[in-house]
């Protein structure tokens, strides 16, 4: 009987091998049947289509990867609303002279400002016209033309591809940008990964070149089991969850409120509500005031899903107290019953002067408390802020609160008028408030791990606070973010570029204003002169610095769109931005 290894061997020995296919690279001819095509520096298996402005794989199949990329839907939509805005080439039509150069960088900056704004283009046809008017026999002013469709095509053709090919340079830093806005009414998990994917492949990216995914801290987006985030884990494993740090804080005060005896959001809802409707009681609230010696301050509107909107209307509120108890007093059964009841009105409480209002108690100490959530969300919100400052913000967030409770302190005119109080209601007072501390405290830990098993507490040695980076903080980061692999790092290599960057540190720290420069613009400090040689140090800096610190600047296109996306401009809104 034969063994049966030799047969094995002999079968192995016997098959025929499989033939490695050679990849395919771009070629040059290929330009004459399809002008929208272009080479990619640097890379030869891929090749650039400027209609679409992505770049595609050609690597498998060559020519016929080109004409299968043509064949497709989004191709074809793009060389239709190419050939609807007409060329661009068709404006530039002047000499190159000087003065044409001045012309043509005026069209452009005017356009810039359109884009900037929020401007429609016919308004900044508008507007041109009124400038001109104004710059007379001005020989720049006189050759100045940019209506609707030259305005479009300069954005689309001009400013929105030079706009996404810079992302973050150790000369300019960290620059936020936006490459897809989407409307999707498929809110599921599985939909949004879709959309996040084609996105990215139509910048001709992937989702392992994704560092972090940022979102609301909703089911859909963490969910453990079928979320987003999972998703996405499945594709990239070392994709980073990227909270929305400002959203706990939000939800925070959402939770702590809820501990106070008097309902103080609901307070600024519906005096807001009663006075907004009524152009007649806004007058009686002005001659109240001139009487209590008050100086009027319109009522802010509180709205819940504005994160900083509930502090600002209940110092508003204060600012007019005295009046607006003494007018919701003097209508008497005209005041809303609901209103009587979250005011606690009495009708004797006008001339109870040396007994303080508990109601105006509670809004003192929310008045107070509320400052300091607030400068922790505009920190968390700023452009400045980097993952590398998230958990030292945390972290002193966290302190505060715990400082505040253990000393008691509600602020100095909560306590002022707490001594005024009965002693039933400055117990109850002080209840609440510890009460609200505490649920405070319990949920920021809850949902913010304040451990060194966090990977944003390993973050920080690269704020350079101590004027220096060791190679043992740079060898941690790396391993906790498991980066040797991703991005190539030469472990020796960045023990040397460590030293170089020490040294360029210590000149650096003797600068007056290296105290006031964040994290980014410490590090492009280190870099502008000095990326060459530390190619090790910049790839893992670029990486961490890529980590958004917050959901802020997508906030905010949401604020500009928010009036504009309408159906009819989904295709022109997605060429512009």
């Amino acid at each position: 009987m034969a063994d049966s290894s030799d047969t094995g061997s002999t079968a192995d020995h016997n098959s025929p091998k499989k033939r490695m296919k050679r990849l395919c690279k771009y070629r040059s001819e290929w330009e004459k049947e399809h002008d929208w095509l272009e080479n990619v520096r640097d890379n030869a298996y891929k090749a650039n289509c400027t209609v679409c402005r992505r770049n595609v794989s050609i690597s498998h199949g060559g020519l016929a990867d080109v004409k299968q990329h043509a064949s497709g839907e989004n191709h074809k939509r793009s060389e239709r609303q190419r050939r609807s805005q007409g060329a661009m080439s068709q404006f530039l039509v002047r000499q190159a002279t000087p003065e044409a150069n001045m012309v043509t960088a005026a069209e452009v900056a005017h356009v810039y400002h359109t884009v900037k704004h929020n401007l429609s283009y016919s308004s900044a046809d508008c507007a041109l016209k009124l400038t001109l008017q104004t710059l007379g026999d001005s020989s720049i002013g006189k050759k100045i033309s940019c209506g609707r469709t030259k305005a479009e095509a300069l954005v689309t053709d001009v400013l929105s591809p030079k706009a996404v090919e810079e992302f973050f340079t150790p000369e300019k830093g960290i620059v936020n940008k936006l490459i897809d806005f989407v409307e999707n009414p498929d809110e599921s998990a599985e939909s949004i990964v879709n959309s996040i994917r084609s996105s990215l492949e139509n910048m001709g990216l992937t989702l392992d070149q994704v560092s972090a995914f940022s979102a609301d801290n909703a089911n859909v987006n963490y969910g453990i089991h079928n979320s987003v985030f999972t998703k996405l884990k499945k594709s990239n494993n070392e994709i980073l969850r990227g909270n929305c740090h400002a959203h706990i804080v939000h939800n925070t005060v959402k939770h702590a409120l809820d501990k106070l005896s008097v309902d103080v959001e609901n307070i600024v809802l519906k005096i807001y509500s009663f006075f907004s409707t009524s152009a007649k009681r806004r007058e009686c609230l002005k001659e109240f005031c001139v009487f209590c010696d008050v100086e009027f301050h319109e009522i802010l509107r509180h709205v819940t899903t504005r994160w900083l909107s509930l502090n600002p209307a209940i110092t508003r509120l204060l600012e007019n107290w005295t009046p607006l108890k003494s007018y919701f007093i003097s209508i008497g059964e005209e005041c809303p019953r609901h209103l009587q009841v979250l005011l606690r009105l009495k009708e004797d409480a006008a001339g109870a002067e040396e007994e303080a209002d508990l109601v105006e108690v509670y809004l003192l100490f929310c008045s107070n408390v509320l400052s300091l959530f607030e400068e922790v969300v505009k920190k968390l919100e700023r452009d400045a802020t980097t993952s590398v400052e998230l958990y030292a913000i945390m972290d002193s967030f966290l302190n505060r609160l715990v400082k505040r409770r253990d000393d008691g302190f509600y602020g100095f005119l909560t306590g002022q008028k707490l001594r005024r109080l009965s002693p039933s209601d400055a117990d109850l007072a002080r209840q609440d408030f510890t009460a609200f501390l505490n649920t405070a405290i319990s949920y920021v830990r809850k949902w913010f791990d304040f451990s060194d098993k966090n990977w944003l507490f390993h973050l920080q040695p690269l704020s350079l606070t101590s004027g220096q980076i060791s190679y043992g903080d740079m060898e941690n980061i790396i391993e906790q973010l498991h980066l040797v692999g991703r991005l190539n790092i030469s472990m020796d290599e960045l023990y040397d570029e460590c030293i170089t960057a020490n040294s360029l540190l210590e000149r650096l720290t003797g600068h007056q204003d290296w105290e006031s420069k964040g994290t980014a613009e410490r590090w492009v400090a280190v870099l502008r002169d000095q990326a060459a040689d530390l190619p090790n140090i910049l790839a893992v800096v670029s990486f961490v610095l890529s980590i958004p610190s917050s959901t802020g600047y997508v906030e905010r296109v949401f604020s500009l769109m928010k009036n504009k996306w309408t159906d009819k401009m989904f295709e022109f809104y997605r060429s512009c931005w």
